[in-house]
This record gives structure tokens, sequence and C-alpha cells, in this order.
């Protein structure tokens, strides 16, 4: 595969992210270019995969495309300077498809950005195939018994994508693998709470029953969520179980580069304002997403971008060294 091949490839992934209006596509730059290129290209590959397991398309089509897009991407990773281009098995109509229905024609186009950084930053390929082995499985499972059940989720649509990101910003051996778990998990659980709404209008129900049964609430009480007290103290509980987990995911600030830094610190604040905004009124997300103002959000993103702003952030985050509640057990 040529150089220009792949630069190529990084300016697919660059421009798919640039369109994804995502509030993280600033703190790219917060990275030398080496690792930015990095992370458009794992980004890309995120987003492309999202994009399938969230398609209007059937689920039987969708999980035809995921299956054939972990293959690809697999064979990829590991295979030759040669772009790889399986063809899939016939489908009931007796046609075989160079690409699935439901995959975007880029999808193959971003692949050789993916394995050169993957190969550059010496990410490991099951943390890669993990993000589309948790797309696939958002096809098949709307609701989790247990907590562990959700951490396990949480694990491949979450975690794994942060395990990847610590290669490209780089960290001191050994790797920290439970700070970074936990920063997945308290992301993800923080995306869930502030989606219980529009989860609920897809028929989906992420927080366990377990949680849930314990204040007296049922299934249609999820999927019809009312602002009552019940509600609400199981929203509590989650923020809690929340909190702790990024208390536990801010130990990965001493193991981070230098340079990978200020992006760790942008997005562990983000989701971290955005579960302190979801606290301060939890009966919120039965009526609605709740979301950063457009001010905390400019805030945020020119507090790390402005370096004199970002040296004088507090270390660590004032969120850390304020608080005092009381640890709840899954």
């Amino acid at each position: 595969m040529t150089v220009d091949s792949i630069e190529a490839s990084y300016r697919c992934a660059k421009q798919i992210a640039r369109r994804s209006g995502s509030n993280f596509y600033r703190s790219f730059w917060l990275l030398p270019a080496a690792k930015r290129k990095a992370m458009h290209a794992l980004y890309a590959f995120a987003r492309i995969t999202d994009d399938v397991g969230d398609s209007h398309e059937p689920v039987a089509l969708r999980s035809r495309a995921l299956t054939w897009w972990r293959q690809t991407v697999a064979l990829n990773l590991i295979g030759e300077d040669t772009l790889v281009t399986p063809k899939m098995p016939k489908s009931p109509t007796g046609d075989v498809d160079p690409i699935p229905s439901g995959l975007p024609d880029v999808a193959v186009q971003i692949l050789p950005a993916l394995r050169d950084a993957a190969q550059r930053f010496e990410i490991p390929s099951r943390y890669l195939l993990e993000i589309v082995d948790g797309v696939m499985a958002d096809q098949q499972k709307t609701r989790f018994d247990t907590f562990e059940q959700l951490e396990h989720y949480c694990y491949l649509v979450a975690s794994a994508v942060g395990l990847a990101c610590l290669h490209i910003w780089q960290f001191e051996s050994p790797l920290p693998v439970r700070p970074a778990v936990d920063c997945g998990l308290a992301f993800q659980l923080t995306n869930i709470l502030r989606d219980v709404k529009e989860d609920a209008s897809r028929g989906r129900i992420y927080l366990p029953r377990q949680h849930y049964e314990q204040h007296g609430l049922s299934e249609d009480d999820l999927l019809s969520p009312r602002r009552d007290d019940r509600f609400q103290c199981l929203i509590r509980d989650e923020i809690c179980r929340a909190e702790r987990l990024f208390d536990s995911s801010w130990e990965l600030w001493d193991s981070i580069h230098d340079d990978g830094k200020p992006m760790f610190s942008m997005m562990w604040r983000t989701y971290r304002r955005l579960l302190q905004q979801i606290a301060e009124d939890p009966g919120a997300v039965a009526e609605r997403r709740v979301r950063l103002s457009r001010r905390d959000r400019w805030s945020l993103a020119l507090g790390h971008l402005v370096r004199p702003w970002y040296r004088r952030l507090p270390i660590p985050p004032a969120e850390l060294q304020m608080r005092s509640e009381p640890s709840i057990k899954a």
C-alpha cells in the first residue's frame, strides 16, 4: 500500500470526523499531528460502526453488515499491504454484495488509515474488534438483569474505545487497565442516564433490572418514565455509581504522556460536568435528553485550547476535591 493511498485514507477519516459535528472533534486539535491523524482514523471507524448499528435497515441486514465489517477489519489489521475486501455469502435473493447494504461506501476507504494508526501506536486489534462486538450486541440485547451484564456491555462500547485512545495518547507502562476500563464505564453510564427518555422511545432499557426493582419500579415504568420519587432515587443511585467510576478513572492522569493529557482532561471534564448537570435535576432525564449549554461547551473547549487557561485548570479537578457522597455498591 502506497504512502499516497494511506494519506488519502487519513483525509477520508478526517472528513468523517469533521462532518460528525461531535464536540470532541475540537479536542483532536489538542494532540500533535501524528496522534491527531490516528484519532481521526479511530473516530471514523467507531462512527461508521455506530452508524451501521443505528441505521434504519432491518435487524437482519444490520447484523449481516456488521459481521462482514468485523471480518473485513480483522483481515486488514493482520494482513499484508494490500487491502482485503471479502465478499459476503449469497443473500436470500442470490446476490453477493462487495459491501453489504447498510455499510457506507467510505467504510473500506478508512481501513488503510486505521491499520497504519494501529501499527504506528501499537493498538491491539482486540480493542478495535471489541468495538464492533459492542454494536453487534446492541442489535440483540436491549435489557440487562444485573449491573455486571451492563458493565460488560459498557466495556465493549466504551472502555474498548478508551483503551484504543490510550495507546494513541501513549502512557507509561504498565497499562493502567482498571482506571481505563472505569473511565469507559463512567462515560457510558453518563450517556445512559442522559438518554433514558430517548432509549425508552426505542423500546430500550439500559439500567439494570436489579437496580430499578430495588426502587419498586417495573419495566413499564422505565419504558414510560415519570419524574416521581422512585425514579429520581434510582437516578441518584446511578449518579453515585458513576461518580465513583469517575474518581477511579482520573488515576489515568499520571500515566498518560504530557501531549495526550489535554485531550483526556477535556473529555473527562465534559462528561463529568454533564453528570453534574443530571445530578442537579435527576427527574429531568424522564422528560428530555439533558445537554450541556453552549456556554459550558465553549468554556470547556477554550479552557483546554488556550494554553494559559489550560495551565490554570485544577489538578485534580474540583469535582474530585469536593466529593463527599457515600459509596454505593453495585
